[in-house]
């Protein structure tokens, strides 16, 4: 049936109509078991015809959901009662199940009219779980909510919500306690807690996660060696996609890099010519885990891999997948190249560069409108895509002073965004910050490189507020860049962090007590990548400050103790730092040191440029023992509170 007649819309209508004249009395009896059989079999009737959208925006817009809570409100706590009631729960869950398969706005709608708190109910009920094994309904009723729960948590806005309801808790007690009877359920509650768990509650609430990712690796190796592309219902796109959000944590990468069976999988998935979803879900996957040095280093130089994303890179007709496999490539070949033409762009402190997710494209055109209109240069993917979009990016990255990022969650999933973001970075370009998503708190290497700025909240304030913010913090930027030097971008990559190697005491000791009169310039970088392979041997006595006393400090407060601890000569690198900003510093110190060292020279060169520029009173440390003495100073308060 390639087309649904009119009259059957004509008829959604009418049976909407119908369940909204339902009494209570109504509620459990065969007329509304038929209403809801309709509602279910209308989406296969419509599903791939032109009147499927027309099917959704109906739903939505009649407010199906609602109608659907109201009826199981009355019957979700014991829905095995009688017949008519679990008729009446199967085909009213199996019907939310397809609908949120394939449209956001009804997962929103789900969480609105709190569907929720009646679905995990179900999930955590003693009987049913006492019983699953032996009782082929329950298993069908689990199979379908933990599914609604899964295409659900892929919104990231809605995520808070089932958290707030203890999905996190209650996916774990499931695969506990009944994943060994069923292989679907518990595939499809590790791919929901993916999307729903934060990086730093992997070990709380994925303490079985070295059997996760093997779990998952088989069954997406099962299932592209299946002639339906699916194992145990679950299909290779799905499962290659959850391994994709688990490969975004760096600790998670090497994981599932290590398994056996996963880059014969990936392989057969990139050749699926006609499957180009399933090639954008595995060059995803492969471009997350490239970000880990150990695995780039061997994936670029598998000869298989290699040809074929280039061969997908130069002759695909699909745009995402075209740039997904070239963007995979320059990762494996260690990330973009600063463009050697010279730029024809305005003046540096003009030109801005936004990096964003295409979930927020609507608002960040709306703030490139404004920009623009303000006498910005902005440099934007959504309008320059022509020619080599790694070359333009990295182009505009070149010959912009300032990166505007809009903070999402799915911006931090995007290996592409990532990319943009570390070279921006790298480039010592300076960042704002904007956040587009609300209750989104940047985490991993995302918030390593935020660190702690202040964002300005487009998810909170209105766009007017936020948008004055945004000029305002412009300008700002730009009066300090043109108080400055010119100073030429390296054009290398600070080399990708190397494994600690403990330089002795005496070392740094000699280092520190040097007087230096003159010195050759160093290569870029060399200080940072040096300082990163600091290790001391032995940590100074704690004063009776405690992590809790530290992160209460005013800015007052801290620089007393950053006084107290032989930092006062270097207070001017510190003046807006209170507790909350040291700890966060220290955070990135033992996270991502190569970080870390390149925040402390930036801070100092700025310090020493704005003592010049303003000819301070006082003198302030310039020499390289004096650097050397500060990170020494600062290493070991990073060692005593991470400790705590």
């Amino acid at each position: 049936m390639t087309t649904t007649p009119l009259h059957e819309m004509s008829q959604l209508n009418s049976k909407l109509d119908e369940l909204a004249r339902l009494t209570e009395s109504e509620y459990e009896t065969s007329k509304t078991v038929i209403l809801f059989q309709y509602f279910d079999k209308i989406y296969t009737l419509c599903y791939g015809t032109p009147n499927f959208q027309t099917l959704i925006d109906t739903l939505i817009q009649r407010e199906y959901a609602k109608f659907c809570a109201a009826i199981f409100k009355r019957i979700y706590m014991d829905v095995f009662k009688s017949q008519d009631r679990w008729h009446i729960t199967y085909y009213l869950v199996h019907s939310l199940w397809n609908y949120t398969d394939k449209t956001n706005a009804m997962c929103t709608a789900i969480v609105n009219a709190q569907l929720i708190p009646m679905f995990t109910y179900n999930l955590n009920h003693d009987n049913y779980l006492n019983n699953f094994s032996a009782n082929d309904a329950i298993k069908k009723l689990f199979d379908m909510i933990v599914s609604i729960l899964h295409n659900i948590a892929q919104v990231p806005e809605l995520t808070s919500e089932l958290r707030r309801h203890q999905c996190l808790e209650i996916l774990n007690k499931l695969i506990q306690k009944i994943g060994s009877h069923n292989i679907f359920l518990k595939g499809i509650s590790y791919l929901t807690l993916a999307y729903i768990i934060r990086e730093d509650e992997r070990t709380t609430y994925l303490t079985n996660s070295n059997e996760s990712i093997p779990y998952l690796v088989d069954l997406l190796n099962k299932a592209v060696n299946s002639p339906d592309r699916r194992s145990n219902g679950l299909e290779a796109r799905e499962l290659c996609k959850g391994l994709s959000k688990l490969s975004v944590a760096n600790d998670n990468k090497y994981k599932i890099y290590i398994e056996s069976k996963l880059l014969d999988s990936l392989l057969n998935m990139l050749e699926q010519h006609s499957n180009s979803q399933e090639q954008i879900s595995a060059c995803t996957l492969i471009w997350n885990l490239a970000f880990d040095q150990n695995v780039r280093k061997i994936y670029s130089e598998h000869k298989q891999l290699n040809q074929i994303l280039t061969t997908i890179a130069q002759t695909s007709s699909n745009d995402e997948l075209r740039r997904s496999a070239s963007g995979c490539l320059c990762t494996l070949m260690g990330g973009p190249k600063p463009p050697t033409k010279t730029s024809s762009a305005p003046p540096e402190n003009k030109r801005v560069m936004i990096s964003y997710n295409h979930d927020v494209k609507h608002l960040s055109k709306q703030i490139k409108d404004h920009l623009a209109a303000d006498g910005y240069d902005v440099w934007i993917d959504l309008e320059r895509m022509h020619g080599n979009l790694l070359d333009s990016m990295s182009d505009a990255i070149e010959t912009s002073s300032i990166l505007l990022i809009c903070l999402t969650e799915k911006y931090k999933d995007s290996p592409s965004c990532r990319l943009e973001c570390e070279y921006a970075y790298q480039q010592k370009k300076h960042i704002i910050p904007l956040l587009l998503q609300p209750n989104y708190k940047p985490d991993g290497w995302l918030g390593i490189i935020v660190g702690s700025k202040i964002y300005i909240n487009y998810a909170k304030k209105s766009f007017d507020a936020a948008y004055s913010e945004t000029l305002g913090e412009l300008q700002a930027l730009q009066n300090r860049v043109n108080t400055k030097s010119t100073i030429s971008p390296p054009k290398k990559l600070a080399p990708p962090p190397e494994p600690p190697r403990p330089l002795s005491t005496a070392t740094i000791a000699a280092a520190a007590n040097e007087t230096i009169t003159t010195r050759a310039t160093p290569p870029p970088n060399a200080i940072v990548h040096l300082m990163s392979q600091f290790r001391m041997d032995n940590v100074s006595t704690p004063m009776p400050v405690t992590s809790t006393t530290l992160e209460k400090m005013t800015p007052k407060e801290t620089h007393n103790f950053l006084i107290e601890n032989g930092l006062e000569n270097f207070l001017p690198m510190f003046i807006d730092m209170d507790g909350i900003k040291l700890m966060k510093l220290f955070e990135i110190k033992n996270k991502a040191p190569q970080f870390y060292y390149m925040l402390i020279k930036d801070k100092w060169d700025q310090m020493n440029q704005e003592a010049k520029d303003q000819s301070y009173s006082r003198k302030l440390p310039t020499s390289m023992a004096q650097f050397l003495q500060l990170t020494v100073i600062l290493d070991k308060l990073a060692d005593r509170f991470s400790s705590k």
